[in-house]
């Protein structure tokens, strides 16, 4: 990444914006873990030995899980010295200072999993194809990249991207499956981030979302049509999706920067 203002922003992010915008308790990783065990229970390995790094893991909330999981070998990186150190404050093993564009080609076809949460819509479009070429390239045969970011195609997609100073780049399903069928993913699975009923409030929620969704669905219809089948549209309307893709079995290309 280049040493631009995202740098400034980062070596302070968490005094100057993860805590004005996020609550760090310990109730609340346990929340997340339960929250995303529900959205992504059938993509992860089934072997707790996997070797699994999460690239930019900010406070630790998906090595969080991981470590609930019961999995043993992961490992996460980030630049920001204060979430880092909000990782150890919460017993978050694993985890160490490191750039991802520095770290990653040193450890070509080493891992089976690799996670980019958030991380994405904080790059340009050439940084976000780089990155995606790292990946594939850290890869194992056969291995998996996990990718959630924040879409464009809700109703307050663009309103979220503007969020953050460091964001930069929003992805829709299909822009985001575009660049990992270009860096040679493939078997790409898209999914919202719905919403998940753990009591009253949240099932209420999930009801009118699924209104909400339909009455979106025939929005985008009425705007655009359906072209009586000359174009596809997945409509995915939840404001962050995931994004899941695998390497081919055969053996990968390494990346060698000159």
């Amino acid at each position: 990444m280049k040493n631009d203002f995202r740098i400034r922003c980062y070596e302070s992010f968490f005094s100057t914006k993860w805590k004005y915008t996020h609550s760090e308790q310990q109730k609340i990783y346990s929340f997340y873990a339960k929250i995303t065990k529900n959205h992504i229970k059938n993509i992860l390995p089934e072997s707790r030995t996997s070797h699994i790094i999460d690239l930019a893991c900010g406070s630790g909330h998906f090595l969080y899980f991981l470590q609930q999981e019961g999995y043993t070998n992961y490992q996460g990186i980030d630049i920001s010295d204060e979430m880092l150190d909000q990782c150890k404050a919460f017993g978050i093993k694993g985890c160490f200072k490191a750039d991802v564009y520095s770290f990653l080609p040193d450890h070509q076809q080493e891992y089976d999993f690799i996670i980019a949460n958030d991380f994405i819509e904080h790059l340009t479009k050439d940084e976000a194809l780089k990155l995606l070429d790292l990946i594939h390239a850290a890869l194992l045969p056969g291995g998996k990249i996990l990718i959630s970011t924040l879409n464009a195609m809700s109703l307050f997609g663009f309103g979220r991207l503007q969020n953050e100073f460091t964001h930069i780049t929003g992805y829709t399903p299909q822009s985001l499956a575009q660049i990992l069928r270009v860096c040679k993913f493939r078997d790409i699975r898209l999914f919202g981030e719905k919403p998940v009923v753990h009591d009253i409030k949240s099932a209420f929620r999930k009801i009118l979302w699924k209104l909400m969704t339909l009455i979106l669905r025939v929005f985008l219809t009425i705007e655009s049509g359906t072209g009586r089948g000359m174009w596809k549209q997945n409509m995915i309307f939840e404001p962050r999706f995931f994004a899941c893709a695998g390497k081919s079995e055969k053996n990968g290309n390494t990346i060698n920067d000159e």
